[in-house]
């Protein structure tokens, strides 16, 4: 078994990511069904600037939460990873900061080799190929 590091090809893996319906190993859904079906995972990165700066322009951003408090940006942007897809490892093991609180750890920095994207999941998750 290869080890997860730097510069390595990995894919998800299905037995730690799908049901056995869908030919994983999990007998319930990690997430949601809907995911589980279409072979998808979210994972996490944290927004740019430029999105952070097209999110006070929008209506978005404007007026007050339920609470009575102003509205606070995103922090993280969701990226749906898929089975099958091949995956570049960037960074092995690191600890990114994903919303207003402390930092997640035990994650891996992958990149898409089809759309270009990068984004952080669950290192154990992945299965080097």
């Amino acid at each position: 078994m290869k080890k997860l590091a730097k510069g390595c090809l990995v894919r998800l893996d299905p037995n730690k990511c799908f049901t056995t319906k869908q030919g994983g190993g999990l007998d319930y859904p990690r997430t949601n069904y809907l995911n589980d079906e279409r072979g998808t995972v979210e994972s996490h990165r944290p927004v740019t600037p430029k999105e952070t700066e097209a999110w006070y322009s929008s209506d978005a951003s404007k007026g007050m939460t339920s609470a009575g408090e102003t509205k606070l940006p995103p922090q993280s942007a969701y990226v749906l990873l898929h089975r099958g897809r091949i995956y570049q490892v960037l960074r092995a093991r690191c600890r990114v900061r994903l919303g207003w609180g402390r930092k997640t750890g035990g994650l891996a920095k992958v990149l898409c080799t089809e759309t270009g994207e990068e984004t952080y999941i669950k290192r154990h998750l992945l299965e080097v190929i």
